[in-house]
């Protein structure tokens, strides 16, 4: 028996790299160990050759895997949606965030949809068909599927460089703190239950008939993402603001508190602009909860035209850099060590790109964008 487990099937992105962390790795069709499988299985071989988008282009597909010698605990369905979560939420802000930026989409993963979990597998002597949702179970014939990537989501392949490593980095030392155990310590079930509700938010608010509920809906799932991180009884755009304002900024419009948020009218306090911005999500969020008017003007910023709900994965970046502590922290060695000063100054680069993006990103609120580079999707979904 290979070593190494398929789990799920996402057939929505492909890979050339691997992403993992010790016993569970979502991989390509050309990694080794999934190529064991295959030559071990003629079924799964099968299986893996057979998806095709809606118009028959062949599709690779990429692949959850867990070791046989793993904990029990990661093979569970908790385990491995945690498992993806984390990597679709590395992913998507950061995407938001160059399209923000850059003024352009440049082919990023935008909408959770691409991390979609293909409900057929086959069992675990691999000769059928499986499939166990929620809406029923079912077996079948390995040689009678013709496994599809979800319709009207091309799939595209996640590049190394899309990836936010500063923060998967700390989500699967997380993830992997969390599921070696039977137990979960409260801030892991925070965290986690978090990173699944960020999930469902950034799926595509609907297909070709999407309307104004549709994206006060996602908006909704936003705010009950971030304030599953830090639930308080009253008042809960406080506690985010608290975790917003933990956030070690460096780019001067971030830095500066000379914004009055959602609920300072009274006290007139002043926040930074991350804050702000958040404020007027959950004031959005509460207008559509609670049956007031939402119109398109009520979801973007008269100062710039800008749409208030294309930030908020990059602001749920901020959350968790507030809630992770996602500061580098490495002291430096001495100026007359040249070769060890140049390596801090890189590493210290590295770790805090991504949050460079994150942070001019949101900046450009503040901002008309240029009607002609920024695609329409972008503008108004």
């Amino acid at each position: 028996m290979p070593p190494w487990v398929p789990m799920f099937t996402l057939p929505n992105i492909t890979m050339t790299e691997s992403i993992e962390s010790e016993g569970i790795a979502l991989v390509s069709t050309a990694d080794p160990r999934l190529a064991e499988v295959c030559e071990t299985y003629p079924a799964f071989n099968k299986y893996v050759a057979c998806f095709k988008t809606e118009f028959g282009t062949s599709v690779v597909p990429t692949f959850i895997l867990c070791h046989k010698d793993a904990p029990a605990s990661f093979r569970t369905v908790d385990a491995l949606a945690a498992f993806r979560d984390a990597i679709s939420m590395s992913v998507i802000p950061h995407s938001w965030a160059r399209a923000l930026r850059y003024h352009g989409p440049f082919g990023g993963i935008f909408y959770s949809n691409w991390f979609h979990i293909y409900p057929w597998s086959l069992d675990k002597n691999y000769e059928h068909l499986v499939m166990m949702t929620l809406a029923s179970n079912a077996m079948h014939e390995v040689a009678r599927l013709r496994g599809q990537s979800s319709p009207g989501i091309s799939p595209r392949h996640l590049d190394m460089v899309d990836v936010d490593h500063t923060l998967l980095t700390v989500l699967l030392e997380r993830w992997q703190r969390a599921f070696r155990t039977d137990t979960l310590e409260h801030e892991d079930v925070a965290l986690f239950r978090s990173l699944n509700m960020a999930n469902s938010a950034a799926l595509l608010p609907a297909g070709p008939e999407a309307t104004m509920y549709d994206i006060g809906r996602s908006v909704a799932l936003w705010v009950s993402a971030f304030e599953i991180l830090a639930p308080a009884k009253s008042q809960g755009y406080l506690a985010i603001y608290n975790l917003l304002r933990k956030v070690e900024y460096e780019f001067s419009e971030c830095t500066d508190a000379t914004y009055e948020p959602y609920g300072y009218s009274q006290t007139k306090r002043l926040e930074p602009l991350a804050c702000w911005i958040y404020g007027e999500i959950y004031h959005a969020r509460n207008d559509f909860l609670h049956g007031n008017p939402i119109t398109p003007k009520r979801l973007t910023i008269e100062k710039s035209g800008r749409v208030l709900s294309n930030y908020t994965a990059p602001l749920y970046r901020l959350a968790l850099t507030g809630l992770l502590d996602l500061i580098w922290r490495k002291s430096w060695p001495p100026k007359e060590d040249a070769q060890a000063w140049g390596k801090a100054i890189s590493d210290r680069m590295d770790y805090r790109h991504f949050q460079g993006d994150i942070e001019v990103a949101i900046s450009t609120i503040n901002h008309a964008p240029a009607a002609s580079t920024v695609p329409s999707a972008i503008r108004t979904i």
